[in-house]
């Protein structure tokens, strides 16, 4: 009995061996399923640089190539290399600032520039992105000058 068992252990040991791991990542998955609480894992978890542009969806159509958060000061608190605030000054209806980054955002010159106010963000506000060969500029209207400014190139 024990050499038809040894025997054939030995004839089908990669059938075996695949269905403890199949059966490992199983058990893994399923105790991640339950074990982790519900929206645990976000930005604060996910590692600078992770998610790359081949991750994201082609219905979208383009991906943040620049950003910033700006102060209600107009100071920056983080944002893509090279970004720097050009204007940032009271208006009649809020704030008027332009953020600007030596290099253009995207091929084509075809971005578009998504902003939000507070953190966490309240809503949109206007904002314009122009890219030339010089390179990339967005100009924000806000409403709520006491408020965070979170900016977004897509392209």
């Amino acid at each position: 009995m024990i050499g038809k068992t040894l025997n054939y252990i030995s004839h089908h040991a990669i059938a075996i061996l695949a269905l403890v791991c199949s059966l490992l990542a199983l058990a893994g998955a399923s105790y991640a399923a339950i074990a982790i609480p519900k929206n645990s894992v976000g930005t604060a978890q996910i590692k600078q640089g992770a998610v790359t542009p081949p991750k994201f969806s082609k219905q979208i159509g383009g991906y943040v190539r620049l950003y910033a958060k700006v102060t209600p000061a107009g100071k920056i608190i983080y944002a893509t290399p090279g970004a720097k605030v050009t204007l940032w000054a009271p208006s009649s209806t809020g704030i008027i600032g332009i953020i600007a980054w030596p290099h253009q955002a995207g091929p084509h010159n075809a971005c578009s520039a998504l902003a939000t106010t507070g953190s966490p963000a309240q809503g949109p506000i206007s904002a314009t992105a122009d890219a030339t060969r010089a390179g990339t500029s967005v100009e924000i209207l806000s409403a709520n000058p006491d408020s965070l400014v979170t900016v977004a190139v897509i392209c």
